[in-house]
């Protein structure tokens, strides 16, 4: 059964009603915006994550490496601060199996940190506090993302595109230096 938002209809009761719906609808939305902001820009940005010129191919070594150093996650554990995340708090664990129940990532999050420690991947984990000063940085122009060196890719995993988006490499051929030039 869907709950209607329209004020309209608290008017048959009282104009009262009808503002104080209306005033409700409108924190409603403000809070939800400010949350929503809040769980989900810090996924992504920061001046110590990196940013990719070029696509990959999906579930190759170089877009599994990208899931861990393109991602940030918040403090993760506990029923209520993940909830509060919305459960975006796993973002890397997340990137790396989009198809997981959000409980799995909390029992995948340990281990994941521990093979990226094993082999030297930055894993990213601040609370979101300390992550929301890195995005207001990059927001003001204060501060850049990292760019990733191209040189370090691995070639045969990358993507191509034409001039209107759609893939014309699949990463299983090395792709042409046209292929890989920006649409002009």
């Amino acid at each position: 059964m869907a709950v209607s938002t329209d004020p309209m209809r608290f008017l048959l009761i009282g104009p009262s009603f009808f503002w104080h719906a209306v005033a409700n609808l409108f924190l409603a939305e403000l809070v939800a915006n400010v949350h929503g902001f809040m769980v989900t820009t810090f996924n992504h940005t920061g001046e110590d994550i990196y940013c990719f010129s070029s696509g990959c191919r999906v579930n190759s070594p170089t877009f599994y490496l990208r899931a861990v150093i393109g991602s940030v996650n918040c403090h993760t554990g506990g029923f209520l601060n993940d909830f509060l995340h919305g459960y975006l708090n796993y973002q890397i664990e997340h990137h790396l199996w989009p198809d997981l129940s959000m409980l799995s990532y909390a029992k995948a999050q340990p281990k994941v940190k521990a093979i990226c420690e094993k082999h030297g991947v930055p894993y990213v984990q601040e609370n979101i506090f300390a992550r929301m000063v890195k995005v207001l940085r990059i927001f003001t122009g204060r501060a850049r993302m990292r760019r990733f060196p191209e040189e370090m890719e691995r070639k045969e995993d990358f993507m191509a595109y034409n001039d209107r988006g759609v893939a014309i490499r699949d990463g299983t051929t090395k792709p042409s230096e046209q292929d890989l030039a920006p649409a002009m």
